[in-house]
């Protein structure tokens, strides 16, 4: 999104941009495998194991499509002998193993010492690894029980807290969801109506879905079809066709369209060029609804890509390209890191004229996500600058934000962001004399669904309001178009006159 609005001069402007932000899906999962018994975690995993494990002896079982997806990208392996043995339990260890490949576990606590587990047990690494993740936890005399298999409430709880799945509503809400609910042990119901809202939770009691059997040991199916959802929640996955028979097991959420997490969609940026508002696969995200004229702290993260293009008509003379009352603006960029577990960085190149060359800078937002609906970032705009003199150089804006989101359904939400900025977010007398000062920007949202948005905000100067209106063209692809009003209170410079403007954008996820 862009916004030029730092009037110098007569005939002189300077174009501020942040970005147009969309993705799609999050950055696909490292590549790794499953060991079992058999399987060490320090064996090597080749081809033909890979493809011995797509031979036999799970095509017909119920978690077939989990199991190929995570087969075809190495995150499980099936066994020496060609099977995969979908039906055989999975001990804690071998279970430990397993997050230790499919997931990036970053440390949050010390290392503890098992009394179960020695040091030269083949495990006792990855077991390490786990515990200090906060995946998986010992019991309370400090031991693991390594060769212990692990039941599928215990499995459930590992992956709910270890990707931070938040529940929304009270505990009790199990109750409501399944039959057997009263066999689910107090420490896992948060955790199972966070995974069964994310659409992680797999039922075998399909078609109503009511049992979960919380106790039953879980199997490598089961272990499968769970990590699969969970890099689906994540936005690590795209998730399974809406058509695909697998689907039906997955409680809740068989008959709900694709979107991806929370924390890897809407990206906020200024002006005419909207972020876009990906919807994602399944259940769809509760996207943040934000404004056209200021940031919002939620950014893309590896693997987003996206481009668009906005204009903006009947500008005052006093910001006007010479010549010209209008004004087009375009925009790129690139998402880096990972707002969930760390920090994601979002880069991006806006211009404004002719061509994409004619004049333009280079952004940057670090954002980090604080839960599922809070985030906050810093951005510095116009880091680097081309194709402006020294009497319309709109030099660095630098700026802090925070957004919220107050889910009202599946699809629908408040949002609201509040921030402090120089540079753009400077009031008209400061910016016409070129005072550096700080200013306070922010914006509200409402969500009516997943395509369809209202936003309005302040950027220092004046409101403006928009529509924001996005499609999903594909799996990893989407459309938004976002038609909107600016300077709806009228200009400072000359006096009332809002002016229409309208953006537009694609996002790609790689």
């Amino acid at each position: 999104m862009i916004y030029n609005l730092r009037p110098i001069g007569i005939k002189n402007i300077a174009l501020l941009i942040t970005l147009l932000s969309a993705t799609i899906l999050t950055s696909g999962t490292r590549a790794s495998a499953l060991p079992t018994s058999t399987l060490k975690p320090d064996s090597a995993i080749n081809s033909t194991q890979i493809a011995q494990a797509n031979l036999n002896d799970y095509s017909d079982n119920w978690a077939a499509p989990f199991i190929k997806v995570l087969i075809d990208k190495n995150i499980i392996v099936g066994y020496p002998d060609g099977t995969f043995k979908p039906d055989q339990a999975v001990t804690r260890a071998e279970f430990a193993a397993l997050l230790n490949k499919a997931f990036e576990l970053s440390p949050m606590r010390e290392s503890i010492t098992f009394k179960d587990v020695p040091a030269n047990y083949w495990a006792a690494a990855v077991i390490d690894k786990a515990y200090r993740s906060g995946f998986l936890a010992g019991y309370p005399n400090k031991t693991f029980a390594p060769t212990q298999n692990i039941i599928r409430i215990e499995s459930l709880v590992s992956l709910a807290n270890g990707s931070k799945l938040q529940p929304d509503g009270s505990p009790d809400r199990v109750d409501e969801l399944f039959a057997d609910a009263a066999q689910v042990p107090s420490y896992g119901r948060n955790a199972l109506l966070a995974a069964t809202q994310k659409c992680v939770s797999v039922s075998l009691s399909y078609p109503t879905n009511k049992n979960y059997d919380p106790n039953r040991v879980a199997t490598r199916a089961d272990v499968a079809a769970s990590i699969h959802q969970v890099l689906v929640a994540t936005g690590r996955l795209p998730a399974l066709a809406g058509d695909n028979p697998a689907q039906k097991y997955v409680v809740n959420c068989a008959t709900v369209a694709k979107i991806s997490e929370q924390d890897l969609l809407n990206r906020t940026s200024v002006g005419m060029v909207p972020e876009i508002t990906a919807a994602a696969v399944r259940k769809p995200v509760n996207a943040p609804a934000t404004g056209i004229t200021t940031p919002s702290a939620f950014g893309a993260n590896w693997g987003d890509l996206f481009v668009g293009a906005g204009y903006q008509s009947n500008l005052p003379a006093a910001i006007a390209p010479p010549g010209d009352g209008n004004s087009t603006v375009y925009g790129a960029g690139i998402g880096l890191g990972d707002a969930r577990n760390f920090v994601g960085l979002e880069a991006s190149y806006t211009a404004a004229g002719t061509t994409v060359a004619d004049r333009g800078g280079v952004n940057f937002k670090l954002h980090k996500l604080l839960g599922e609906n809070v985030a906050i970032a810093a951005g510095w705009e116009n880091a680097i600058r081309n194709g402006y003199t020294a009497a319309n150089d709109p030099k660095d804006t630098y700026y802090g934000v925070l957004t919220g989101i107050l889910p009202v359904g599946q699809t629908s939400n408040f949002t609201a962001s509040v921030g402090a900025g120089n540079g753009r977010f400077r009031n008209f007398g400061d910016l016409t004399v070129d005072n550096n000062t700080a200013n306070i920007f922010g914006g509200l949202g409402f969500r009516f669904s997943e395509n369809i948005a209202v936003a309005a905000d302040y950027n220092g100067r004046n409101l403006s309001v928009s529509l924001p209106l996005t499609v999903k063209l594909g799996d990893s692809i989407g459309l938004q178009v976002t038609p909107a009003l600016l300077d709806v209170a009228g200009d400072q410079n000359t006096g009332p006159k809002s002016r229409f403007a309208i953006g537009g954008g694609i996002g790609v996820k790689f």
